[in-house]
C-alpha cells in the first residue's frame, strides 16, 4: 500500500474532497484570497505537500475534533486550530502505537507505528467560539456541535450551501465513552443543526459514502427518540474494538440492515 497516496476531487465551486490512502476524507475550501483545510486525515503520507499541489493560497488548518483519524496529519503543519475541550482525547490517542493498533483493527489493514507522522501538542491553538473565516468570496462558519466529542465543530459553507457534518452525524454516531454527551444532549444539538437547514442542501462526511441527504439527520433524530423511549433494537454489538448497543439492527459491515443511513451506537450510561 502506498501510504503517501492522495486523491482530490472538486465537488462544488469552492470545495475539494481529499481522500488519503486509508480512505478517510478531509476538505479543502478555496476562496479568492485564502484557503482552509478542514481536518487532516489519518497522518499516513504527507498531506501538506499534497495540499500545496492543489492550491498555493495562504492556508488555515482546522480539525473537527480530537480523534486521530481527523487530526493525524496535523503535525505536518505549523499551526492547527482545535477546540481545547478535545485536548484530553488527543492526549489519550496521540501515540503512534495507539494509532497503528486502532487503524489495523478498524480498517483491517496491516499498519505499524512507523507508518504515522508524529503530532506534537504544540501545533494546536484553541479555536474561538463562533469563528467565521473569510476566504474572499466564500466563508467558513465553524459551528460548535458537542456530542460525539465535547469540542466537535462542523463547518458550514453557506455560499456553496454545504454543511460538513463529519463524525457528528453519520451512519453510526458513537455516544459511548467518557468524552461523548448523553443521547438526549446530543439530540438537542442535532435538532439545532437541523433547524439551520435553510442554509444548506449538501451534507458531507469523512467516511464511507462521504455525501448524505437530509434523511441522515432525520433518521438519527428518530433513532435517538427510540433510544430515549427504550423502544429501539438495543442490540449488543462489537464495533471499533468496543462493546456497545446499537439502536438499529446492523450487519457485518456495520450498516443498518434496512438500508437506511443514520444510526446511534451508545453505552447504557448515555441513555439520559
Amino acid at each position: 500500500m502506498d501510504l503517501n497516496h492522495f486523491t482530490a476531487e472538486k465537488i462544488s465551486e469552492h470545495i475539494y474532497r481529499i481522500i488519503d490512502a486509508l480512505e478517510v476524507a478531509c476538505y479543502l475550501v478555496t476562496g479568492e484570497e485564502k484557503a482552509c483545510l478542514l481536518d487532516t486525515c489519518t497522518g499516513a503520507g504527507n498531506l501538506k505537500e499534497f495540499v500545496e499541489s492543489v492550491t498555493d493560497l495562504p492556508l488555515t488548518v482546522v480539525v473537527s475534533h480530537g480523534h486521530m483519524d481527523h487530526l493525524g496529519g496535523a503535525g505536518r503543519f505549523e499551526k492547527v486550530y482545535m477546540k481545547k475541550g478535545d485536548m484530553p482525547i488527543f492526549e489519550k490517542h496521540k501515540s503512534k502505537e495507539f494509532r497503528a493498533e486502532f487503524f489495523s483493527d478498524h480498517l483491517k489493514m496491516s499498519l505499524v507505528p512507523e507508518d504515522f507522522y508524529q503530532v506534537p501538542e504544540e501545533v494546536f491553538e484553541d479555536l474561538p467560539e463562533n469563528t467565521v473565516l473569510d476566504l474572499g468570496g466564500v466563508t467558513v462558519e465553524l459551528l460548535s456541535f458537542p456530542g460525539h466529542t465535547p469540542g466537535m465543530v462542523c463547518p458550514l459553507i453557506p455560499e456553496d450551501r454545504t454543511f460538513i457534518i463529519g463524525d457528528a452525524c453519520d451512519d453510526n454516531v458513537l455516544l459511548f465513552d467518557q468524552y461523548s454527551s448523553t443521547v438526549s444532549e446530543y439530540r438537542d444539538y442535532l435538532k439545532a443543526m437541523k433547524d439551520r437547514h435553510a442554509q444548506y442542501d449538501t451534507i458531507l462526511g469523512n467516511h464511507g459514502k462521504y455525501e448524505f441527504t437530509m434523511e441522515l439527520i432525520d433518521n438519527v433524530l428518530e433513532s435517538c427518540d427510540r433510544v430515549l423511549a427504550h423502544e429501539d433494537a438495543h442490540l449488543w454489538v462489537h464495533v471499533i474494538g468496543e462493546w456497545m448497543y446499537s439502536a438499529n439492527a446492523i450487519g457485518e459491515d456495520e450498516m443498518r440492515l434496512d438500508g437506511k443511513p443514520g444510526n446511534v451506537l451508545y453505552s447504557e450510561e448515555k441513555v439520559k
